[in-house]
Order: C-alpha cells, then sequence, then structure tokens
C-alpha cells in the first residue's frame, strides 16, 4: 500500500516538472502495426496487452516479459502503464528519476536459425534522459550488439531496431528493453512499446569462399555477377595473405561477414568487418570500373594482424602502416586495381586532390608522392611529422632488392613469438621500429644503414621517438 502511494507521488512529481514532454497531452496519430503474416513477430505480447509481472526475477523465459533488473536497480521504478502506450493501449515503463541506473525487461526466444538474421524493433518514448545509453534494445550478455540509444525528451513514438546477425547454435537468444547500458547507465524514463522480432528480410546477401555480404538492399546498384566477381577478388587478396604469413588466417578460417553498419568510421575490420552504410553505395558503384576497393582490402589486411596467432606486438608501432603494407603484397601480386583519392603536385609546386586509379605495383606512387604523409613530404624533405605512408614506402622499398622471401621469414618469426602486453606498452614507436629492423637485418643479413640512411634515420627517430 505504501509502495503503491509513493509510486503514484513519484509518477504525479514527473510529469508536472515536464509539460512540454507529457505524453499523455498528445494526441497519438501513431499507425498502428499490421501483421505479415508471411513473416509473423516471434515475440510474445509485443504489445504489452497482456499482463506482465514487476517482479524481480533471476532469468528470461519464452513467451513472456520479465524483468530482470540489473546495476543499481533500486534506484528505477517499473510499470505497466495503461492508457499511455502505441494508440492509448498499454506499455511498459521504466522510471529512474535520482540516480542512474541499468535495467532491463527480456524474453528469451526459441527456434530460430542459427546463423540467420532476424530484426528487432520498437517504439519508443522518452523524457529527461540525461547521458548514458538511455533507452535501447539489446541482447543479455555483456558488451552484446545494441541498436542505437534514445536519450533526451522524445513525446513522440520512436522506432528502434535492433540487427541480429549472431544467432547461436541452440537458435536462442534473449531479447531485451533496457534503460542504461554497460558502463553507460542513464537516468530518467523510458516507455516501450510494439515490440517485434522477425527474419530479416531486408538484406542482400551473397557468400564467396572466404566472405559474406550482408548490406541493406537498397545499397546495392550493381548485379549479382558483379558482386560476386569482386567477392571472388575479395577471396584471392585473402589467398595472398595467407600466402604472405605461410598459412596462418585469422578467425580459424571462418567466413568473414562484410556487414553494413552505422559507425563513425569508414570501416572497422573484425568479423564482422563493419562498412559505414553511408559508403556502400558509392564504393560499389566503382566496381563497375574494375576497382578492388581499397578499403575492404585495407580492412581484411587487418585481419591479419599478430592476433592471429597470439604474437607479440613489440615490433608493430602501427598497424595502418602494416595493414597498408599486407594489401601491396596482394595488389601487386595479382595486378589489382583501386580507385582511390591522391593528393597531386601542381606545375606551380601545389597540391590538388584528384581521383586516381592504380593497378598493381603503381600504388608505390601514392605512397611515395601523392599523399600528405608520403615519403617526398616528410622523409624524404627531413619533415620529423606523421610519415605513416611514407614508411610504408620504405618498407615496398626495401622489397625492392630482398623481395617478398625476406618479409615472410620475419613474420614468421615475429608470428611465432608470444605476446607480453607489458613489454609492449613500456615501448615507443621507435623502439618497436628498432626492434623490427632488428629481425630485418637479422634475415637479410646486413647493416641496417643498408635498409636505411643515416639521415632517414635521423628523421625518422624524430619522429617516432615522440609516439607511444
Amino acid at each position: 500500500m505504501h509502495t503503491s502511494t509513493c509510486l503514484l507521488v513519484l509518477c504525479t512529481v514527473f510529469f508536472s516538472c515536464s509539460d512540454s514532454n507529457n505524453f499523455r497531452q498528445e494526441p497519438d496519430t501513431t499507425i498502428p502495426l499490421e501483421e505479415d503474416k508471411t513473416n509473423p513477430s516471434l515475440i510474445v505480447n509485443g504489445d504489452m496487452e497482456d499482463d506482465i509481472s514487476m517482479d524481480l526475477s533471476t532469468i528470461a523465459v519464452s513467451g513472456v516479459w520479465s524483468y530482470i533488473g540489473g546495476w543499481n536497480a533500486k534506484a528505477a521504478i517499473v510499470e505497466q502503464k495503461e492508457n499511455s502506450g502505441v494508440n492509448n493501449s498499454r506499455c511498459l515503463a521504466i522510471i529512474a528519476l535520482d540516480e542512474d541506473t541499468d535495467v532491463m525487461f527480456a524474453q528469451k526466444v526459441t527456434g530460430l536459425k542459427s546463423g540467420g538474421y532476424y530484426k528487432a524493433s520498437a517504439k519508443v518514448k522518452t523524457d529527461m534522459i540525461d547521458g548514458g545509453m538511455g533507452a535501447n534494445l539489446c541482447l543479455d550478455y555483456l558488451w552484446a550488439p545494441t541498436s542505437g540509444a534514445l536519450t533526451g525528451s522524445h513525446s513522440k513514438w520512436q522506432d528502434l531496431v535492433l540487427e541480429i546477425d549472431d544467432v547461436p547454435e541452440n537458435g536462442e537468444i534473449i531479447l531485451c528493453l533496457r534503460l542504461g547500458n554497460t558502463a553507460a547507465a542513464s537516468r530518467g524514463l523510458a516507455y516501450f512499446d510494439d515490440v517485434v522480432l522477425k527474419e530479416n528480410q531486408d538484406l542482400y546477401i551473397r557468400t564467396s569462399k572466404h566472405f559474406r555480404l550482408v548490406v541493406s538492399q537498397d545499397l546495392v546498384p550493381i548485379s549479382d555477377q558483379l558482386v560476386d566477381e569482386w567477392l571472388a577478388n575479395m577471396d584471392d587478396v585473402y589467398e595472398c595473405y595467407k600466402e604472405l604469413f605461410r598459412g596462418k588466417v585469422p578467425f580459424d578460417g571462418k567466413i568473414i561477414s562484410i556487414r553494413s553498419k552505422e559507425i563513425d568510421a569508414w570501416a572497422y575490420a573484425g568479423n564482422p568487418i563493419q562498412w559505414n552504410k553511408n559508403y556502400i553505395y558509392e564504393s560499389l558503384q566503382t566496381i563497375r570500373r574494375g576497382d578492388w576497393c581499397f578499403g575492404i582490402m585495407h580492412e581484411i589486411g587487418h585481419n591479419f594482424a599478430p592476433y592471429i596467432s597470439s604474437a607479440t606486438y613489440a615490433w608493430n608501432w602501427n598497424e595502418e602502416i602494416f595493414a597498408n603494407f599486407r594489401m601491396f603484397y596482394a595488389l601487386e601480386k595479382l595486378n589489382a586495381k583501386v580507385i582511390t583519392t591522391a593528393s597531386v603536385v601542381q606545375a606551380d609546386g601545389s597540391f590538388e586532390s584528384q581521383e586516381k586509379t592504380y593497378t598493381g605495383s603503381e600504388l608505390l606512387q601514392l605512397y611515395k608522392s601523392e599523399t600528405d604523409n608520403c615519403y617526398d613530404r616528410t622523409i624524404g624533405a627531413g619533415r620529423a611529422v606523421e610519415m605513416g605512408n611514407a614508411l610504408c614506402y620504405c618498407l615496398i622499398r626495401i622489397k625492392e632488392t630482398y623481395g617478398w622471401e625476406l618479409y615472410q621469414d620475419v613474420f614468421e618469426e615475429l608470428y611465432s613469438i608470444p605476446r607480453n602486453e607489458e613489454q609492449e606498452k613500456n615501448m615507443n614507436q621507435w623502439q618497436k621500429f628498432e626492434y623490427f629492423l632488428s629481425f630485418l637485418t637479422k634475415h637479410a643479413k646486413v647493416d641496417t644503414n643498408e635498409l636505411f640512411s643515416k639521415q632517414e634515420l635521423q628523421v625518422i627517430k624524430s619522429y617516432l621517438s615522440t609516439q607511444q
């Protein structure tokens, strides 16, 4: 009785201090969901109309919503609200006005296709959510995939969407409606309604020997044949990287997905390789012109970093350089074509940004003289500034004298040395560079000064010594 009274007072105070976002005062014009009988929702009671227990539960079960709490659950009040959902129906509410919290409702879903693709969505309103992840959809495990975060105040229903690509072999997931998240707790109010989970039929999926392209259908402007040809080219790139590292491959040789995502970079390596959806359409367009896609080849290169054999990074002073270096190996071996932007010197000494096509080893020109951090504008000019492409050029120049076998020998030894993170964190980039040089000189059987001039080493040291 006392709990009910306190809850009523709390909700009254909340709405009186938030008149501009009073969900009850605005007419709800949300269009009701129409059931798609060919692809029905797999969530039970997604419209929240059936009674839901607000008692704290230790586990999620199939077919019902369970409140499983979370971090600082004492700060949260949970309710099944009447006349506050879509079109004045029922909905779930999580309220935490005084302290940050991270709590959730959950429902186990069984019978999914292992390796299948699904999409969860929900209608969500928020008020006074400040900081953290706010209202979101997620799966129930640490650092699980999460929908976009909804913070601030939204008096009209917003759509949150979570794409689920990692259904385990048992075909079970736990879908959560959450306020806050791991290391991203929040306070405020969140309403959830019309939760749906369906097979994701909006995807374009093509698979090759080593890769699976999984992107939204509207991001693909070319034919299946062209996509298949491009993926076959990426298979060849993968095989080249495997050759460079004498059989070592990432992820135990499993197929690597290339997945469209909303991210804050062009792409991220890993499995999946996350590809910023804003760049996919344009990138695939250039495949018509024979482009192999510099960016994706670069990310595949990252996947062959030392972690594939739990090896030392004590020599790897800049993984971006080595991703490009690995890519150059494949480009040269396959005589592949990439179309990218170059900074080309003009007759008056100025530089102009131009689209250029490089085939095979022609890409060396980009690293030597056609970017801001190329050799001619940094090391070659005696300038101790950021010099990533310049150092990539220097590594390739050594290959011109000693061949790729030198690097295969060096990488084979380096990838057999166990990782020592304590050692690595105490090394600056110059010390890592020197460590790498020691292996080059060992296997080339030459003095370091035959690989770099004294002037070059002085400039390189001046810069890398300042970088951790």
